[in-house]
Parts: structure tokens; C-alpha cells; sequence
């Protein structure tokens, strides 16, 4: 006889005294989500892109955008069906696949730490190239301890952290767009299709990634206000506010560049500002990118500690991480683990020797089981 789906009570989920409190509404939730996507994907999956897509790029940025909106939406029905935090861990235990629900969250903790350890560790060799002698594994350690405490005084402030990161980016970002928009080629924005179907969507498969973060609001859905409303929502709209960005962003270092030199250079944003803004331009580039990292940094240790939270909660991991703080209502021992561990990895271990296994996580995590298709009960909301 088949199971029933596990409701969302039943796995501590609305209505729980184990969840943290929902203090996320609509418009926080929607800015949230666009600074989680807004993130060093920009600043890093340009260049790569454009040496597979050519003068393309532009388009070959739309599959990404529609792949991340159609997932988006099915997140958005499991988080709004099981308004607990936890994303994957949770949704496939609610389907009885207990096993598959363990190795889904695993994933997402080893990919959190690893992600994590990839950009603290990439933070510090950009900045010892402003800062000549600067210690990287120390520096990467530090910045590491920043977004743990960060993280610690609850998701009203962390969330205003995030938010205010965003905006800051987000201001660089336009002044390097204003700046340079009497510099663009408008040749250059034509697509020319210079490249095969393959090389086309090899870009579009390479840009995707920069729009990692865009479900990080089902994952965390026990701290959205009236989820069925806000989770949503909030997805939509933050896939339209980093798409904005995104283009913007995009067609100003095509314009300036033009597809051939954008897919030569892994910092194309900085190239372009120093083209057509001088050496202040790089350093507009260069702060909006630390900022960015700050940021993923964040972002990173933000959600997969609800998973962490989640695990501990069923006794999948020791329960002391399944705790909130009384004060904060933050998983502050998940934090405070997964900030440890990532914190011995970017001190003893370099950015190649990581990478691998970041690479691993990527492909590995990206089979999740929640991919299988789900009739929900009208009850479970």
C-alpha cells in the first residue's frame, strides 16, 4: 500500500515549535532572492560564455534565465506545500524516500562548504592583487568569520545585510553601465552566429550557473510570512530584478568589447571599465565584485545552514544542530559547524585543490531527487 505524503506539521514543519520564526515578507523575500542571484556568477561567467557563444552572448543567456524560471516554479510548489526549511532533504522525505532525502541534503551541506571555501579562498587572491603580501589562507579564514557572524543575529538582520550588499553592487554595476554606455558599439550587439549549435549552447550551459541562488527562498521557507503568497512571488521577481541587472550588465561589455575580446579575457567587466572609463572604471568593477563575494559568502552559509537545521531536526545529523537559538531563533549551531568546517579548508588548502571537489558537489547535487514529478494534497498547505 502506498504512503501518504507526510505534511508539513509532520515533519515540524507549520505550526512547529522547532521551525525559525517567518519574519520575511513578500518584498524582503523578492530582494532576497535577486541578491542571492546577483552574486560573482556576473563577474566571472561572462568571459567563458563569450568564447563559446560569440556575439550571441545576449541570447545565449536566455536558456539559463528560462531553465532557473521553470525550476523556480516547481521549488516554489514544494516550498509552498512544505513550508519548512530544508529544500530537498525535506521535500523528498515527504515522499517517503528517506535515503534519497539523506543524500540530497549531504549534498547540499558539501556543496555549501565547498562553494563556500571557493569563493572566500577566490576572494583573497583578488585582493592580494590590490594588497601585495597579503596572507591568502589567512585572509580567506577571516573573511569566513565574517559571514559567520553575519549569520548569527537572525534572518531580519542577515537579510538586511544581504539586501544592503545588493543594493551596493547594484549601484557599481550602473555606474559602470552609465559610464561606459557612450563607449558601446552598437555592431557589436549584433549576434552573428559565428559559432555552431553546440558551441551556442555550451555558453548557455557555462552562463546558468550565474543564476545560482534563485530558489534559496523554498529552501528557507520556514522563515517566509504567509509562504503560498511569498515564495512565489518572491522567486519571480527576483529572476526579473537579476535579469534586468544581468542584461544591462552584459550588453554595455559587448558593446564595448565586442564577442571575440570578451571571450579571451576572464575579467571582462574590468577590461570594459578600464576601456571606456579609465583606471577608477576597475576599480568601480573591482569593489562591486569583493562586494559580491561578501555577499555569496553569505548567502552560502545562509541556506545551507536550514538544511543543516532540517537534518538535525529528523536526527540525520547530530541533533545539537537541529537546535535554535532562544534569542536569535537562528540555527546558530549549524552555522557555527559549517563555518568551522569551511574554515580549516581555506586554511590548509588551496583554490585547485578545492575545486575538484566543488566541481564534483556541482554535478552530483544537480541530481536531486525532488526532480521527480508530484500531486500534492489539497491539505498540505
Amino acid at each position: 500500500m502506498k504512503k501518504p505524503v507526510r505534511t508539513a506539521l509532520e515533519e515540524g514543519g507549520a505550526g512547529s515549535q522547532n521551525t525559525s520564526a517567518r519574519q520575511i515578507g513578500r518584498i524582503a523575500a523578492t530582494l532576497l532572492t535577486a541578491a542571492m542571484i546577483i552574486g560573482t556568477g556576473i563577474f566571472g561567467a561572462l568571459g567563458a560564455t563569450a568564447a563559446h557563444a560569440g556575439s550571441t552572448l545576449l541570447i545565449a543567456m536566455i536558456p539559463g534565465a528560462l531553465v532557473a524560471w521553470s525550476t523556480g516554479v516547481s521549488g516554489a510548489q514544494l516550498g509552498v506545500n512544505f513550508p519548512k526549511a530544508g529544500g530537498a532533504f525535506v521535500w523528498a522525505r515527504a515522499f517517503h524516500y528517506d535515503s534519497l532525502a539523506f543524500i540530497a541534503g549531504c549534498c547540499y551541506l558539501g556543496q555549501g562548504i565547498v562553494g563556500t571555501s571557493v569563493v572566500a579562498l577566490a576572494f583573497a587572491y583578488y585582493s592580494a592583487q590590490a594588497v601585495p603580501g597579503l596572507p591568502i589562507h589567512i585572509s580567506a579564514a577571516a573573511i569566513v568569520l565574517v559571514a559567520v557572524a553575519l549569520n548569527s543575529f537572525g534572518i531580519a538582520f542577515t537579510s538586511r545585510v544581504v539586501i544592503g550588499l545588493m543594493a551596493l553592487i547594484v549601484a557599481l554595476l550602473f555606474v559602470f553601465v552609465g559610464f561606459s554606455l557612450p563607449h558601446v558599439e552598437v555592431s557589436n550587439l549584433s549576434p552573428r552566429f559565428e559559432t555552431g549549435p553546440l558551441e551556442f549552447m555550451a555558453g548557455a550551459a557555462i552562463f546558468f550557473w550565474a543564476w545560482d541562488g534563485f530558489m534559496r527562498t523554498a529552501i528557507m521557507a520556514g522563515e517566509m510570512r504567509n509562504p503560498r503568497r511569498t515564495i512565489p512571488f518572491s522567486i519571480a521577481g527576483g529572476i526579473a530584478i537579476a535579469a534586468i541587472v544581468f542584461y544591462a550588465v552584459a550588453a554595455v561589455t559587448l558593446g564595448v568589447l565586442g564577442g571575440a575580446e570578451l571571450g579571451k579575457d576572464d575579467v571582462p567587466l574590468f577590461k570594459a571599465a578600464t576601456r571606456a572609463i579609465g583606471s577608477w572604471g576597475g576599480w568601480v568593477i573591482l569593489a562591486a565584485a569583493w562586494l559580491a563575494s561578501i555577499n555569496e559568502l553569505i548567502s552560502d552559509l545562509l541556506s545551507a545552514s536550514r538544511v543543516g537545521l532540517a537534518m538535525g531536526q529528523a536526527h540525520e545529523m547530530p541533533r545539537w544542530l537541529g537546535e535554535l537559538h532562544p534569542r536569535f531563533n537562528v540555527p546558530r549551531h549549524a552555522v557555527l559547524a559549517i563555518g568551522a568546517v569551511t574554515f580549516v579548508l581555506v586554511l590548509f588548502f588551496d583554490l585547485r585543490q578545492i575545486l575538484p571537489l566543488a566541481s564534483f558537489y556541482l554535478w552530483f547535487g544537480s541530481r536531486s531527487p525532488t526532480s521527480q514529478r508530484c500531486t500534492f494534497p489539497a491539505n498540505n498547505a
